[in-house]
């Protein structure tokens, strides 16, 4: 069997069988996640709603930020990033600073008690999977994880690529703004 050179489309220039098993398979795990990031979030010993456990995500990895880069870091808009920022320095979770570089500006840092709440949500999380995959093979699951890791860039620039012009992208419109096929 010969391997096209693109296997997204058949011979009509369609979506494939297996994009459409991937589409679909897709689906299902992102209304399965939805319930089980409940159940994580509830194991936590903390509480804290998942929009605030993303924002302290992006603070824990990108460094002190401002709260306008938190909301281009979470895609969301600065008027609801604000609001979480809030309720998080409140609850002692970031903690505000004066910028070095302007001092009118505040950063956000993270502080010891978020340090702690994500510590756990990840150790509640890598423990799940863990326990998920107990019975793959090492081979299957380091090329799981490739893969996977693969389709999360390809989603992300895919993502993106749809916000710049305002909807999805097509197999023509990703590749003249870089997508890979």
């Amino acid at each position: 069997m010969v391997e096209s050179a693109c296997a997204a489309v058949d011979a009509d220039g369609r979506p494939s069988k297996d994009v459409r098993e991937v589409a679909d398979s897709f689906v299902v795990l992102v209304r399965a996640f939805s319930r089980i990031r409940a159940r994580i979030l509830a194991a936590a010993a903390h509480d804290v709603e998942w929009s605030g456990h993303v924002v302290l995500k992006c603070v824990a990895k990108g460094g002190p930020m401002r709260s306008s880069d938190i909301a281009e870091c979470v895609h969301s808009d600065p008027s609801t990033v604000s609001r979480q920022v809030s309720a998080l320095v409140k609850d002692g979770l970031l903690e505000r600073r004066a910028d070095p570089e302007d001092g009118r500006a505040s950063l956000l840092v993270t502080t010891d008690r978020a340090r702690a709440v994500l510590a756990d949500h990840d150790e509640i999380r890598v423990q799940q999977f863990a326990h998920m995959l107990q019975d793959w093979n090492e081979r299957d699951l380091h090329r799981f994880a490739t893969l996977l890791r693969r389709f999360t860039e390809d989603f992300e620039r895919s993502s993106e690529a749809a916000s710049l012009l305002g909807g999805t992208t097509t197999p023509s419109t990703s590749a003249r703004l870089g997508g890979t096929h």
